[in-house]
C-alpha cells in the first residue's frame, strides 16, 4: 500500500510539471504562467544578432534571464540611472548554451555584458557590476583615491555574494523546489545547504546591525546590496525563514520598494513567486513550482 501511494505521489508530480512545461513553451505562456515584459525608459529590447550592433540608445547591452544573477544589472543600470540595451537569453531554447553565446561566456552562464563602445564583453555577474560602475564612475563602487576603505569593502562583499551567498541559497533552492519537486528529495543536500544559505542571511542582517542600515554598507545604497538583493529576497524560495531576522527583513522591504530595485525585478520579466507572500499570490507561487522545474534536468547516477 505505501508503495502504491509512493507511485501515485511521483505520477501527480510528474504529470504537474507536464502540464506547467505545455503551458510555458506555448507562445503566449498560457494560462499557467502570464509573463510580461518590463518596462523602463531606460532600457530598451534588441535581439541577440543586434546586440552588438552600434545604437544611440546606450553602449551597452545586457545578456540576460530572468535570475537572482540575471536581474542584477538591470538594478544597476536602473539604480545609476543609465540607458542599457538588454538581451533575453532564452533558457527555453537553450539558448545560454549556443555557440555564439559560448564565445563570451564559457561557462554557458548568464548575465553576460557587451560594450560596443570598446568593442569587449565580460561575464559573471561580480565582474560586471565592477566593470559597469568603474566605466561609468558609479559612487556604488566609491573610487579608491577618494574612499579606499570603502572600496575594498564594496569589493569584499561583492566577492563574498558570488562565491557563498548566491550559490549557497541558490543550491538550496536547487534542492527544494527543483530536484525535490521532480520526486528526487535529498534530505542530507538539503539540510547542507539550507543550513549555509541561512549562516549567509544571517551575515547580512549582523552587518546591517553593525552599520545601523538602512543599506549594506550604511547609509547609502551601494553595489554590495545590488548584489546580495536579489537573492536575499529569494529566501523563500531557497525554503530559509528569516522571521528571526529583523534587519534584513526591514532591508528587503526598502529595497523592493524602490523604484530602481523594483523596476529591475520586472526586466525581462517578473517572477515574484521567487520572492513569496507577499510579494506573490498563492497561484502564482505554484505555478512556477511546475515551470521553474521544468527548466532543469536532474542527472542520472
Amino acid at each position: 500500500a505505501l508503495m502504491a501511494q509512493a507511485i501515485q505521489q511521483r505520477c501527480c508530480i510528474y504529470c504537474s510539471l507536464l502540464i506547467c512545461l505545455f503551458c510555458f513553451l506555448d507562445t503566449s505562456w498560457g494560462p499557467c504562467m502570464q509573463r510580461s515584459i518590463g518596462t523602463s525608459s531606460l532600457a530598451r529590447q534588441v535581439q541577440f544578432a543586434d546586440a552588438w550592433k552600434t545604437s544611440s540608445h546606450s553602449r551597452f547591452c545586457c545578456l540576460i534571464y530572468a535570475t537572482q544573477n540575471g536581474w542584477k544589472l538591470p538594478i544597476l543600470f536602473e539604480e545609476i540611472g543609465a540607458p542599457y540595451d538588454w538581451c533575453l537569453v532564452n533558457f527555453e531554447k537553450g539558448e545560454q548554451k549556443s555557440e555564439a553565446f559560448l564565445k563570451i561566456n564559457p561557462n554557458g552562464r548568464i548575465p553576460a555584458l557587451i560594450d560596443r563602445e570598446k568593442g569587449v564583453t565580460v561575464a559573471e555577474s561580480g565582474a560586471i557590476l565592477e566593470y559597469v560602475c568603474d566605466v561609468l564612475k558609479s559612487n556604488l563602487l566609491p573610487s579608491k583615491d577618494l574612499d579606499l576603505q570603502k572600496h575594498l569593502q564594496c569589493k569584499q562583499w561583492l566577492y563574498w555574494q558570488v562565491s557563498a551567498q548566491g550559490p549557497m541559497l541558490g543550491q538550496s533552492m536547487y534542492f527544494n523546489r527543483i530536484a525535490a519537486t521532480k520526486g528526487e528529495k535529498d534530505d542530507f543536500a538539503i539540510a547542507r545547504f539550507g543550513n549555509e544559505a541561512k549562516r549567509c542571511l544571517k551575515m547580512l542582517d549582523d552587518q546591517l546591525q553593525q552599520t545601523g542600515g538602512p543599506y549594506l554598507l550604511g547609509k547609502d545604497v551601494s553595489i554590495v546590496d545590488v548584489s546580495c538583493f536579489p537573492y536575499a529576497a529569494s529566501a523563500y524560495w531557497a525554503c530559509i525563514d528569516v522571521s528571526d531576522m529583523p534587519q534584513l527583513q526591514a532591508w528587503l522591504k526598502l529595497l523592493h520598494e524602490r523604484p530602481s530595485f523594483k523596476t529591475g525585478l520586472s526586466i525581462p520579466f517578473a517572477r515574484p513567486a521567487f520572492f513569496g507572500p507577499p510579494w506573490a499570490t498563492e497561484e502564482e507561487i505554484q505555478s512556477e513550482l511546475g515551470v521553474n522545474a521544468a527548466q532543469f534536468s536532474i542527472p542520472k547516477q
